[in-house]
């Protein structure tokens, strides 16, 4: 009986486990086949293999979408966030993983509340705050909206990353004559690979697939970023699908990319600090 059961909870488990893989599966197939299609075949069979396949759809999006300017557009905004967020993060985080008086204790929950409060809900007073700033509509405005919305995230990651680091090392390069700037640049950052890898990904796929913050920062007529390029390419009354799901395929590659750049340094980085 209790073998009986056991097989089928495991059928059950398996088949669960596959539909959740078809769920997943079934957008990238039908984005990765209808960007080989001609609009016809996408619109009479969705679900179809191209037969035969064509290119035509990738040089639309190249040549009339002007996929190259987005993906300069979105890769200097990427970068220069990323920059930012791995600098001012991973600083923050070795100051929080050293020092454990209350005051620090306080300070880390009150950076760490801003992974509660969604982006929306802060796009407005942010749009209010670049202004006055003077940077609104502007790429570095978007930079330092992304530095302030998700080194919440960058901070947790390296904290408890920083905090399996023996403080040892810390003391060797005192000892030394080292200033806290020098160790934490030249002895705690190089260990940091695994976990950098790690918010490089995450935010670097969240910041490029963003969408609200460049629409409203950035606006229709200072530049377009690569997600907000693929929205004007849906018209109010037509669609032209085949130059759609050819640069949604343009746009997913770098991503692709990057993690299997990362991949090893990615899969690391989940595990650390599971373990001391």
């Amino acid at each position: 009986m209790n073998a009986l059961k056991n097989r089928v909870t495991a059928t059950a488990g398996r088949l669960v486990m596959a539909l959740l893989i078809f769920l997943y599966v079934l957008p990238l197939y039908v984005a990765v086949t209808n960007a080989f299609k001609p609009y016809d075949q996408i619109v009479k069979n969705p679900l179809g293999l191209p037969v035969p396949p064509i290119l035509d759809n990738l040089a639309r999006a190249l040549t009339e979408a002007n996929i190259l300017s987005l993906y300069v557009n979105s890769v200097f905004i990427t970068a220069g966030s990323l920059t930012v967020l791995i600098i001012c993060s991973s600083m923050l985080a070795f100051v929080f993983a050293r020092r454990r008086s209350r005051a620090m204790r306080i300070l880390y929950v009150l950076v760490l509340t801003g992974m509660m409060i969604p982006v929306q809900n802060i796009l407005i007073p942010s749009i209010k705050t670049l202004q006055f700033l003077k940077l609104m509509g502007t790429l570095p405005g978007l930079i330092f909206f992304y530095g302030g919305t998700y080194i919440s995230f960058g901070v947790l990651i390296y904290t408890e990353f920083i905090r399996t680091i023996p403080p040892s090392l810390d003391e060797s390069a005192a000892i030394d004559g080292a200033t806290p700037i020098q160790t934490f640049f030249r002895i705690v950052f190089p260990l940091l690979r695994s976990c950098t890898a790690t918010v490089v990904i995450f935010l670097g796929m969240w910041i490029w697939n963003d969408f609200l913050p460049p629409l409203y920062i950035l606006g229709s007529a200072r530049g377009r970023t690569i997600t907000t390029g693929i929205y004007s390419a849906i018209g109010t009354y037509t669609t032209d699908w085949d130059l759609v799901f050819a640069a949604v395929l343009l746009a997913s590659l770098p991503i692709v990319i990057l993690y299997l750049l990362l991949q090893r340094q990615f899969q690391s980085g989940l595990t650390a600090g599971a373990i001391k």
